[in-house]
């Protein structure tokens, strides 16, 4: 028979193995201990007023202005606080901007949340940070969109379409010349037909894009950032197919910021021409640069709020 082993040496055996096991070290924080930079608070402030390091930065940034430089392990602060140290309006777009970073950056376990308050995670070695190649590149990833409150991501805008028959050509005809379709007033009057009733025009939807306003804002982010992006040569004489795309990001904003005002896309505006990359103002190997056209679209703005340019 083959060498038996006795239940009492493979006891032995394996209590040996388990005392020639190294003790588990504790997970390891840095400390001041191992050396520090003194770094003068207010030049970190003046930083985070820059916006130089993007969402993600200025929000890590703010977190340890609020919490280390104070002796803190964590603290509670608002976004609107955040806002203020940027030197950024609280708008809800740059509300929801900093809570999505937040939400990214806790996940990767770079901050950490106790009930309502935020820390940094000073085990640096177990942060796990996402490869930015990877982040918000599809609809799939809309854990890293910054969300409308009390809801989903929000559907496709503008995609529906009608089919026109004959019968709906001969209910809603064309209006007389010098008159317009694009009223918001119900015609009290009506016209009187052969039967003596009077019928009243039904209720037409005012459009109440800012084309205008939205072009100029874009103009004036060029500007504000002095990035050199084409301009638009005339605001208020923008093709039928750029206000087509205009309106539809417009309804986009009120969708999912509650706000589709020349302001608020504005504000859009001059985040992607803070935060992008070299690569959309020309350093490429085909000289190509973003442009108006570029910024309307909802996937360029789901990379601004995902930090992913």
């Amino acid at each position: 028979m083959g060498n038996l082993v006795r239940i009492e040496d493979w006891r032995e055996l394996r209590e040996k193995k388990e005392e020639s096991k190294p003790e588990k070290q504790g997970v390891k924080k840095v400390s001041v201990d191992d050396g520090f930079t003194a770094i003068p608070n207010e030049l970190l402030k003046a930083i985070l007023r820059s916006k130089v390091l993007g969402w993600k930065g200025s929000y890590l940034l703010a977190t340890i202005l609020k919490t280390l430089s104070w002796r803190k392990e964590s603290d509670w602060f608002t976004h609107s606080q955040v806002c203020e140290m940027m030197e950024i309006a609280p708008t809800k777009y740059h509300i929801n901007q900093l809570s999505a970073v937040r939400k990214e950056l806790i996940k990767e376990r770079i901050l950490f949340e106790d009930g309502k308050k935020t820390g940094v995670n000073l085990s640096v070695f177990s942060w796990e940070m996402l490869n930015p190649e990877k982040v918000g590149s599809s609809r799939n990833n809309r854990e890293l969109v910054p969300e409308k409150v009390g809801s989903d991501y929000p559907e496709k805008v503008g995609n529906t379409k009608e089919t026109i028959t004959k019968e709906k050509i001969k209910d809603n005809p064309l209006p007389p010349k010098g008159e317009s379709t694009d009223t918001d007033v119900t015609q009290g009057h009506g016209d009187t037909h052969p039967d003596g009733n009077t019928h009243s025009d039904e209720k037409q939807k005012i459009d109440r894009t800012d084309y205008i306003g939205i072009a100029q804002a874009y103009n004036d982010a060029l500007d504000l950032t002095g990035v050199a992006l084409p301009r638009i040569a005339d605001p208020s004489n923008l093709s039928d197919k750029r206000k087509l795309a205009v309106k539809k990001l417009s309804e986009v904003f009120k969708k999912r910021f509650g706000d589709g005002s020349a302001s608020a896309l504005g504000e859009y505006f001059t985040d992607f021409m803070r935060s992008a990359r070299e690569f959309y103002f020309g350093e490429n190997n085909r000289g190509w640069k973003a442009d108006f056209d570029f910024l309307l679209r909802e996937n360029t703005l789901d990379k601004v709020l995902e930090g992913n340019l």
